[in-house]
């Protein structure tokens, strides 16, 4: 009897084509800031961005292919500082359609033939992911989140405990977890990184992730001979006391040059301050500075660190992470912090003054500078996501 001769069956591989979904928060400037860092290590066909509000539009206006999601997470504030309290109370009703925000993520990966996901500040595309199989990083400078909560009443104590038990699940779910930040010892978010195993082990510190590289970044003209300081205050109504006490440190310091990045106005502006609503290119006059003045958000100190500036850090009044992260600056040799209530002790002014006569901030600034154009974080970032992406398609 002759045998049968059973022929192998042709396997048709895929096209190892990245499809990455970037589903991230619009609660700041940090989140849209970082998935343009690693959106522009690969070509716009492999990219999908998820997101909503400003950092929709954001991305939007830098032609990528974006689908809006909804918010998972209002933040509330009181007197014009962020209430955790409040957030955390106003937001329960928002639990109840989180399901259905976890669905409808799951038909955009679908849709796009996703194979890998990447989310900054938001857990539905986490989740979404896990139950289709898809592989996801975790993009945050905070995994720990229960000592936020220890300054608030008993009731909300009990909240934040629940809380940190999601969100170590949510961290848990993720294959790993990026911190755009320099690796130990040199890391800023340090304080407000988890110390829990399942959320250690999955950790990976890839370095400053900013939009731009230093090289691409051209200063603002300015005076050589005059010291610049810059102020990046936004709007917020609670930050009219920083930028009131800068007005005045700008009249008593005629020779010194500020530039201002915020809404605010005042009459008798003062000839040597100049007032900038919101521009798109902070970081030229970032770069330009001899000093910057800022409250001590995450994003806006690896940018400045990147390109190797000093700066005084004003945290908002209640804002922990902010607190956490500048008292890191100040360890690290780049900075000097103050709180609201030394505005009024004319500490602005004397600390201004000392900073800008001592070469040291700069110094250590031009340092970790140094490091942040080594460590390329967004090169580093980009190979990782590439491999977890390719598993998916490589059989």
């Amino acid at each position: 009897m002759p045998l049968l001769k059973i022929g192998k069956r042709k396997r048709a591989f895929p096209e190892l084509r990245n499809r990455l979904y970037l589903s991230f928060s619009s609660e700041g400037y940090g989140h849209s800031s970082r998935a343009l860092a690693i959106a522009r290590q690969f070509e716009d066909d492999e990219i999908l961005v998820g997101s909503y509000s400003y950092a929709l539009e954001r991305m939007e206006s830098f032609g990528y292919p974006c689908v809006e999601v909804p918010q998972e997470v209002e933040f509330i504030g009181a007197e014009g500082s962020f209430d955790i309290g409040k957030t955390l109370f106003h937001n329960q009703a928002r639990a109840l359609g989180f399901n259905q925000i976890v669905s409808d993520e799951m038909d955009v990966m679908r849709n796009y033939g996703v194979s890998l996901v990447v989310a900054d500040g938001r857990m539905a595309p986490v989740l979404a992911a896990s139950r289709l199989d898809i592989p996801c990083v975790v993009l945050t400078n905070q995994s720990a989140f229960y000592p936020f909560f220890e300054r608030d009443s008993a009731l909300v104590q009990l909240f934040g405990r629940s809380f940190e038990w999601v969100m170590k699940f949510w961290l848990s779910s993720a294959e790993e977890i990026f911190i755009p930040d320099f690796p130990p010892p040199d890391t800023v978010c340090l304080p407000n990184l988890s110390e829990n195993f399942q959320v250690k082990k999955r950790t990976r510190f890839v370095g400053p992730l900013v939009a731009w590289q230093a090289h691409e970044i051209e200063p603002i003209e300015r005076e050589p001979d005059r010291p610049l300081v810059v102020a990046g205050l936004g709007g917020h109504l609670y930050r009219r006391p920083l930028f009131d006490a800068v007005i005045n440190v700008a009249r008593e310091r005629p020779d010194i040059r500020f530039e201002l990045l915020t809404s605010f106005e005042t009459d008798n502006l003062p000839e040597n301050v100049g007032l900038h609503a919101s521009p798109r290119n902070a970081p030229s006059f970032f770069k330009a500075a001899d000093l910057v003045v800022t409250q001590g958000g995450h994003s806006t100190a690896m940018e400045l660190l990147t390109l190797g500036t000093p700066s005084l850090v004003v945290p908002d009044a209640n804002q922990i992470e902010q607190e956490n992260n500048a008292q890191r600056l100040v360890e690290l040799g780049v900075s000097e912090k103050l709180r609201y209530d030394e505005l009024k002790e004319g500490l602005l002014k004397t600390t201004m003054d000392a900073m800008l006569r001592e070469s040291t901030y700069r110094h250590q600034a031009k340092l970790l500078a140094d490091k942040a154009k080594e460590i390329n974080g967004a090169k580093v970032a980009a190979n990782v996501l590439r491999e977890y992406s390719q598993r998916l398609l490589a059989y």
